[in-house]
């Protein structure tokens, strides 16, 4: 049996390394002047007023939000900047939708790009939408009044006013994927939620959308072009936990998701809420709440000028720096965990599972290592049926029994996030236990001849590592800090199946790996969406649309039958 022995001094090992493969981060060197900033905060309010008095109700698919998209592109114009229109259909709550990006850019002396992104369009659950992304909007055209009056820029800026942030960033998705040449930007630059009198501070959100994080050398270029300035709210770096949660999870909720996920660095510019505040935050967010009562020039002063310095940041840079990969970062000691050492950690823990997978197998005694089929059957037993179960969904789509998203399911606050469809949810819930039911007798009637006892137990458990090591292969490949859901898996490789007293161990194990998912569940569900249990109807939503793909469903379900092969107790 593998003792905890092993497991500690794997997890030891993993310590060191992030003790000891931490490098300090290089210096910034501040090169605008911030005698330049010009970025007025009452200008900004007057902005906010201004356009969602005229525009309220301007959710994607509305009246009102083709005519802000007008009113967006005929300021570019008055600026005397080059103006574009883009228009295209989605397929939301099962309906199409007509969409529409408004561009205005300012040619540089280079033709690479730094793009700076707000949504005009808004949540259905609010009326003005004044914060978000009126405020957004408010800043961004600032800012390009700003620019446009100014000497030709070093390099061309492209202010996007961007449609269907709501629904999974479309606007900013469908500018990257049509650019022409997307390695010409440099640099993308997301505001939303930046207006409020609650904000206290200002926060930077790189997640990417569905892959990558935004790089380490851009925010904290952000940070020294704002200390640079004087007295203005220096935007926060995410702590630690954060960023590996972030990056585990790479779903953005903001206009630099798609521009992270082309591998070009950017950040989402977000007002930071003190902890008395987030409850009121969270009522007027998505909410009628988010009304121009609770904007504040001095929150769209520090943003805007924020913004205004890291643009005239990069426009005085003639290289950019280079980065690549997953990392974390521990701003107070301004060190960083990458490259080799992080790699080495995430490789270790996929070689722990092939590890557990051979000592398991070498429990067998070696004249029963013949007899295989049987647990492997237990295993296809298990994931055969949970892949239908993901098919099953796909069939409920394609009939009108779960609504068709283009790429997220709905929006925060949205009635159907938190309303399932329980008819969809019975079906779905009944078939997956008929195809357990037809699984379980089909394997019982294929079975010839199976070991008894510990050893068919060994071999459950050496075909359950074998499993979850591949899939941490594949996770290595698209997204490494993914391993993160597959640790909790470590607590179970070590039951073992006692009985009387001991069996209390077992159960301990047991108990700690699902509380780890639990935890996270919980940390998604109560915390980040806050609709609770409603989170396990997102998932099968998330999973219906395809919003997790095929493949990567497949080794889901094939991590969750690895999981039950784990605590299956020993026959004997």
């Amino acid at each position: 049996m593998i003792r905890r022995t092993t497991i500690n001094a794997f997890f030891l090992v993993c310590i060191v390394l992030l003790l000891t493969g931490c490098q300090k981060t290089p210096s910034v060197k501040v090169q605008y002047r911030p005698g330049d900033l010009q970025f007025c905060g009452d200008k900004a309010l007057a902005f906010v007023e201004d356009f969602v008095g005229r525009f309220p109700e301007r959710d994607s698919g509305k009246p009102n939000n083709k005519r802000a998209a007008e009113w967006l592109k005929s300021r570019f114009e008055s600026y005397g900047m080059a103006t574009g229109f883009d228009r295209w259909k989605v397929v939301n709550y099962s309906k199409p939708v007509l969409l529409q990006n408004v561009i205005g850019k300012i040619q540089g002396e280079s033709s690479k790009e730094i793009l700076v992104v707000a949504h005009l369009d808004q949540s259905p659950d609010t009326i003005q939408g004044a914060d978000n992304d009126g405020s957004g909007i408010a800043v961004m055209m600032q800012l390009a009044k700003i620019f446009a009056a100014g000497p030709v820029p070093e390099y061309t800026l492209v202010f996007l006013a961007s449609d269907a942030e709501e629904y999974g960033m479309l606007g900013t998705r469908r500018y990257i994927q049509t650019h022409p040449e997307p390695k010409l930007i440099i640099a993308g630059l997301s505001l939303d939620n930046v207006g409020k009198s609650l904000y206290k501070d200002l926060r930077m959100d790189p997640r990417g959308q569905f892959r990558g994080y935004g790089a380490l050398w851009f925010q904290r270029y952000a940070q020294a072009a704002a200390r640079a300035a004087g007295n203005l709210w220096i935007p926060r770096i995410n702590p630690p936990v954060i960023q590996i949660l972030d990056q585990a999870v790479p779903v953005s909720f903001m206009d630099e998701g798609p521009i992270v996920a082309e591998g070009i660095p950017s950040f989402g510019l977000a007002g930071w809420v003190p902890p008395k505040d987030r409850e009121r935050h969270w009522e007027t967010y998505h909410s009628p709440g988010d009304r121009i009562e609770l904007q504040s020039a001095i929150s769209l002063y520090n943003t805007g000028r924020v913004s205004e310095a890291l643009l005239r940041q990069c426009l005085s840079m003639k290289r950019f720096p280079k980065e690549t990969g997953p990392y974390i970062y521990f701003e107070k000691s301004r060190q960083v965990l990458r490259g080799a050492p992080l790699w080495l950690i995430f490789i270790l823990i996929v070689l722990a599972f092939f590890f557990f997978a051979f000592r398991f197998y070498q429990q067998i005694p070696g004249e029963q290592n013949v007899y295989w089929k049987a647990p492997f059957l237990h295993f296809f037993s298990l994931w055969l049926p949970l892949t239908a179960g993901i098919l099953l969904l796909y069939i409920f789509v394609a009939v009108g029994l779960m609504d068709t998203y283009h790429l997220y399911p709905a929006t925060p606050k949205d009635e159907p996030l938190f309303q399932p469809r329980w008819t969809a949810v019975t079906l779905w819930g009944i078939g997956l236990i008929l195809l357990f039911l037809i699984s379980s007798k089909t394997v019982k009637k294929r079975e010839e001849k199976r070991l008894a006892g510990i050893s068919e137990f060994y071999q459950r458990k050496a075909i359950a590592m074998a499993v979850i090591g591949i899939a941490g292969v594949y996770l290595l490949a698209i997204n490494a800090f993914s391993l993160l859901f597959i640790i909790p898996l470590f607590f179970w490789t070590v039951i073992a199946g006692r009985k009387g007293a001991r069996g209390f161990v077992d159960w301990g194990l047991f108990l700690m790996g699902g509380v780890f998912i639990y935890v996270l569940i919980y940390f998604f569900g109560f915390v980040v969406l806050r609709n609770d249990f409603a989170i396990l109807w997102y998932l099968m939503m998330m999973f219906s649309i395809q919003m997790i793909s095929f493949p990567t469903a497949l080794v889901i379900t094939g991590v969750i039958s690895a999981g039950l092969l784990l605590i299956t107790p020993a026959a004997a």
